[in-house]
C-alpha cells in the first residue's frame, strides 16, 4: 500500500509539474505574441528619404539637410538626402506623391509647390488629395539688389526708370516659378513696369553676372548677397517679406514704399503622399518639433535668413491652401 501511494504521490507531482510546465510555455508564448505586436509597427523600421526639388547648395537643399541630421538623431534612423531637380520642382513633388505611404519618404517643399498648382494645371499630383503637408519649417524674405552703375538708390528711382523704359530692366531669376521670379512677376503687376527675367543655374551664378554688371538687379535670397551689399557691389533697395529682414534692418519693404500687401518670401516645408498613418505622421512631425525648438537649429536658420513657422500640421496645410490661392492671379500675369 506504501508503495501505490507513493506512486500516487509521484505521479501528482508529475502532472503538477507537467501542468505547470504547459502553463509556463503558453505565458512564454502569449507574451511572445503581445511583444512582437507591440513592436511590429516600430516606426522608422528603415532610413527615410527628403527628397528637394531643388539643386545643391540652395536654402532649401540646406534646410533639408540640416533638418535630416538634426531627425535622425532623434529619430535613432538614418536620414537619406536626394536632389532631384527638373520641372520646377515638379519631379520631386512627383516622386514622392507616388511613393509608397508607409511614412519613409518626405519632400521638402517650397514656395514654387503653390505656385505650380496654377503654373501647371496638367500636372497629375494634387494637393489635399495626392501630397499633404506634415510641418512647416519657416520662410524668408528676398531682397532687390541693383548693380550701383544703375545710380539707383531707393525704389521710387527704381519705378521711375522702369516705367521709362519698359524692357530696360534685367533681372536675374533662379529659374521658372523660383521665388526670384515670381518677385519680378507680383512687382510688374503691382508697379506697372516690364522687366525682363534672365534665367540661371544657381545663385552663384547669378550674383557673378550682376556683380559684374552683365544684368541690372535681382529678388535675392538675402545670405546670398548680404556680403556683396556691404562691400558696396551691390545695393540692397527693398526686401519682399511683411516685415523687415533682421539682417538689412535699415532697407525698407516693398509694402513700405508704396505696394501695400507685397508679400514673396520662400517658405519651406516638409511634405509626404497622402495615405500615412496618422501615428507615424504624428511621430514625424513631433520629431520636427523638438528638431525646431533646438537652439542649434534656430541658430543654423538664422544664419539662412530663415524665420521659423509657428503652425500645427492642420494650420500649414492651410496655409498652403491659401498660397495656391494666391499665386492664380500672378500666374495667369506670368503665362500672358
Amino acid at each position: 500500500m506504501r508503495n501505490v501511494k507513493s506512486m500516487m504521490q509521484g505521479l501528482s507531482i508529475g502532472v503538477r509539474s507537467r501542468a505547470h510546465l504547459v502553463i509556463g510555455v503558453i505565458a512564454l508564448v502569449i507574451v511572445s505574441v503581445l511583444w512582437r505586436s507591440a513592436f511590429a509597427d516600430v516606426f522608422p523600421d528603415k532610413p527615410i528619404k527628403f527628397i528637394v526639388g531643388f539643386g545643391v547648395g540652395g536654402p532649401t537643399d540646406i534646410v533639408a539637410r540640416v533638418l535630416a541630421d538634426q531627425l535622425s538623431g532623434i529619430l535613432g534612423k538614418r536620414i537619406l538626402v536626394e536632389n532631384l531637380t527638373g520641372a520646377s520642382g515638379n519631379m520631386a513633388t512627383q516622386a514622392v506623391a507616388t511613393a509608397g505611404a508607409d511614412g519613409h519618404t518626405y519632400l521638402i517643399g517650397a514656395t514654387p509647390l503653390a505656385v505650380n498648382q496654377s503654373l501647371f494645371p496638367d500636372f497629375p499630383v494634387k494637393f489635399g488629395k495626392d501630397l499633404v503637408g506634415v510641418a512647416p519649417i519657416g520662410a524668408t524674405s528676398n531682397v532687390l539688389v541693383v548693380h550701383p552703375s544703375l545710380n539707383i538708390k531707393s525704389m521710387a528711382e527704381f519705378v521711375r526708370l522702369a516705367r521709362e523704359r519698359p524692357d530696360f530692366i534685367t533681372y536675374a531669376t533662379l529659374g521658372q516659378g523660383s521665388s526670384s521670379h515670381l518677385a519680378g512677376v507680383a512687382f510688374d503687376m503691382l508697379a506697372g513696369t516690364r522687366m525682363v527675367p534672365a534665367a540661371y543655374r544657381g545663385g552663384g551664378d547669378a550674383a557673378k553676372d550682376l556683380i559684374g554688371g552683365h544684368i541690372h538687379a535681382w529678388f535675392a535670397t538675402i545670405p546670398s548677397v548680404l556680403e556683396a551689399v556691404r562691400a558696396g557691389q551691390l545695393v540692397a533697395i527693398a526686401t519682399t517679406g511683411p516685415e523687415r529682414a533682421t539682417w538689412l534692418p535699415d532697407v525698407p519693404t516693398i509694402a513700405e514704399t508704396g505696394f501695400p500687401g507685397f508679400d514673396v518670401r520662400l517658405w519651406v516645408g516638409v511634405f509626404s503622399p497622402a495615405g500615412v498613418p496618422g501615428d507615424r505622421m504624428r511621430a514625424i512631425e513631433e520629431a520636427i518639433a523638438r528638431s525646431m525648438a533646438s537652439q542649434e537649429m534656430q541658430k543654423i536658420l538664422d544664419n539662412q535668413g530663415i524665420a521659423p513657422f509657428a503652425m500645427n500640421r492642420v494650420q500649414f496645410d492651410t496655409f498652403v491652401s491659401r498660397e495656391i490661392d494666391r499665386w492664380k492671379n500672378i500666374v495667369g500675369a506670368l503665362k500672358k
